[in-house]
């Protein structure tokens, strides 16, 4: 099957763009402690046949990190949404699981942690049987629901067999979460839209979490752009990545052949595995997935990627129970759709999540953002890159600008870029275990930060293109006024060196200020209006003592910009917009890097990090009234 159409990629979309947001419980009550020794016996066979002792594990319960519970008292736990009962049948670790069921599309559980629990250098996981159940939600109440974060996993349709869910954090709904401070922790199985619902569950645990953010860039089907194009960028960037191939396509007309796949494992990447298959593995019998399974391997491992070939990338993003034993005993990990990101490492080295790349304002910078913030790792699959600036949602290939912007949104934040090898044999830690922003200043600057810089005034009426003008390094402010009905959008666009850029994104009778980040260079205006407008340009000198400190409040409507501000550390937004329209807040450093930091329609009411120090600026573009307050994230 070609992957430029199969079905696994309009599967994984559709999946990804049909997120169930879960409901749950006020907090209420308190537990004694927990029950479960933490002191328990190595596992003594993963046969998910074998009856189970008090003393034994059975896959995938695992003997890492500490445990939370062990479900062997009922009573710490509450329902939600069903019924809660014991599972004697299907426990992993000591005497009993729990299952959870109900007639609806929802079932739920929760535990309570009168004094709270400390997750914040943790990663947490448990071992999970969806029966009945398309997607499963985790909240972490931190320490209410008021500072929440979620997990939302996606489980394939056939699956319905035990596996490890590591929680990785998916959305952020609310407020700014304290993980030191976790009082509760909901876990709710999705199911059917008209029911049943039924989850079982088991050996809930917190593992050591990771010293920083990872992101793992897998590039499906070795394309001769990733050669020619990511490539290149990566390696300016000192970063490897994954290809995951069918050997049967190596050398395949647009794709890379044997070479081109030698000279990039020898700078660090993974060649994995990526069958080629005639119909989705849960659809073949169980000696058929190993022959498939097998043989890619063995090929790759003929051909030189010995490392590579120990990883799999889930073919249609399809398994069931059969299709996981068999990959846990062919391959060291594998990957499959799942939009969520997960522990590092994940304990559940067999069902690692990615998400689809190129949905960049569909949660993908959303996962980069929560990586970086609280220690996760995402992974992100990358298709065809092509040099076309339209790009629509369902086709299988990404925009070189989108692309482009997806490796600046990791390094700005700081995320370590990994291989799947990196995970198997430990080798994910940062070199210097410290976060390269820590040091970006010693200090609150002096004197002159930025000197004076060009100016420039055009005004026009509807469409059209300003004449070229100079720009030199620093930052660009630019007032404008629009007197029409229709949309006025004001593009910067770089003539030679540069970047291209967005001044303006509103509509209607209008008038405000924007900022962005610029470097020397021949710049020209499109303008796509319908009526009058004007437009000045500054380049401002920028002192020391023109920097606000934190913490920092500003209302407004429409369009405006906040700063300069000055902070030591990354920066905490809280943010309101009560328009109908785009809400787009960006971040600005004087040492010219961007940050998209918001970027929704309609009405918004919560808080964002802003992963930078030293002197920044907020660009906000609305078409209501909003609020903003930045403070020590």
């Amino acid at each position: 099957m070609d992957d430029e159409t199969d079905t696994s990629n309009r599967l994984s979309r559709r999946w990804m763009l049909a997120t169930v947001g879960a409901t749950s419980t006020a907090l209420a009550g308190c537990t004694d402690l927990l029950s479960g020794d933490e002191e328990t016996d190595s596992q003594d066979d993963e046969d998910p046949d074998e009856t189970p002792s008090d003393a034994s594990k059975r896959w995938p319960a695992i003997d890492e990190g500490e445990l939370l519970s062990d479900f062997e008292n009922l009573d710490e736990w509450f329902p939600q949404d069903g019924e809660l009962s014991a599972a004697p049948d299907e426990a992993r670790i000591g005497s009993q699981a729990a299952v959870i069921e109900s007639d609806g599309r929802q079932a739920g559980m929760d535990i309570r942690f009168s004094d709270g629990i400390d997750l914040s250098e943790w990663d947490t996981s448990l071992a999970v049987k969806p029966e009945s159940a398309n997607k499963i939600v985790v909240e972490f109440l931190a320490p209410d629901r008021d500072a929440r974060l979620n997990t939302v996993r996606t489980v394939p349709d056939e699956y319905d067999g035990w596996f490890r869910l590591d929680c990785g954090y998916e959305h952020k709904p609310e407020g700014e979460p304290d993980l030191s401070n976790v009082t509760r922790i909901n876990i709710i199985a999705v199911g059917p839209s008209d029911g049943p619902t039924k989850m079982v569950v088991d050996d809930l645990r917190r593992t050591e979490g990771a010293d920083n953010g990872k992101a793992i860039l897998a590039f499906y089907g070795g394309h001769d752009s990733h050669y020619d194009i990511a490539a290149e960028m990566l390696a300016e960037r000192d970063w490897a990545a994954a290809v995951p191939v069918s050997p049967d396509r190596i050398g395949d007309s647009g794709r890379m052949g044997a070479t081109e796949l030698e000279e990039l494992r020898d700078r660090g990447w993974d060649v994995c595995s990526y069958p080629r298959v005639s119909a989705p593995l849960p659809e073949m019998p169980e000696d058929r997935q190993r022959q498939v399974l097998e043989h890619n391997r063995d090929q790759l491992a003929n051909l030189g990627f010995e490392d590579g070939s120990r990883h799999l990338f889930v073919p249609d993003d399809r398994m069931d129970a059969t299709t996981n034993e068999v990959v846990r005993d062919v391959h060291e990990s594998a990957f499959l759709f799942g939009s969520c990101t997960s522990g590092v490492p994940p304990t559940g080295m067999d069902t690692i999540p990615l998400i689809w790349g190129p949905a960049l304002h569909n949660g993908v910078r959303r996962h980069i953002n929560l990586a970086d913030q609280y220690q996760v790792l995402t992974v992100l699959r990358i298709p065809r890159i092509v040099d076309d600036d339209d790009v629509g949602p369902d086709e299988n290939r990404m925009s070189l600008d989108d692309f482009e912007h997806l490796l600046n949104h990791i390094e700005h934040r700081g995320l370590d870029v990994i291989t799947p090898s990196d995970l198997v044999d430990g080798t994910f830690e940062s070199d210097d275990g410290e976060d390269e922003n820590e040091n970006a200043s010693d200090g609150r600057p002096e004197g002159t930060i930025l000197e004076a810089g060009q100016s420039h005034a055009f005004e026009g009426s509807g469409t059209d293109e300003t004449p070229t003008f100079d720009l030199d390094d620093g930052v660009l402010t630019g007032s404008f006024s629009h007197d029409g009905d229709g949309e006025f959008v004001v593009d910067v666009i770089a003539d030679g060196d540069g970047s291209d850029d967005v001044l303006v994104n509103t509509a209607g009778t209008t008038a405000g200020e924007s900022i962005m980040a610029v470097e020397e260079g021949t710049y020209q205006l499109e303008v796509d209006a319908d009526g009058e407008w004007s437009i000045d340009l500054f380049q401002p000198e920028v002192h020391a003592n023109d920097l606000d400190e934190l913490p920092v409040e500003a209302t407004g409507r429409g369009s405006a910009f906040v700063g300069p501000i000055w902070t030591d550390s990354d920066a905490r937004l809280e943010v309101t917009h009560d328009g109908d329209g785009a809400f787009v807040v960006d971040g600005y450093s004087a040492d010219g890097s961007r940050e998209s930091i918001i970027n929704k329609t309609g009405t918004f009411d919560n808080s964002r990090s802003y992963h930078s120090s030293g002197t920044i600026w907020i660009n906000i573009e609305a078409d209501g009234e909003w609020t903003l307050t930045v403070t020590e994230s």
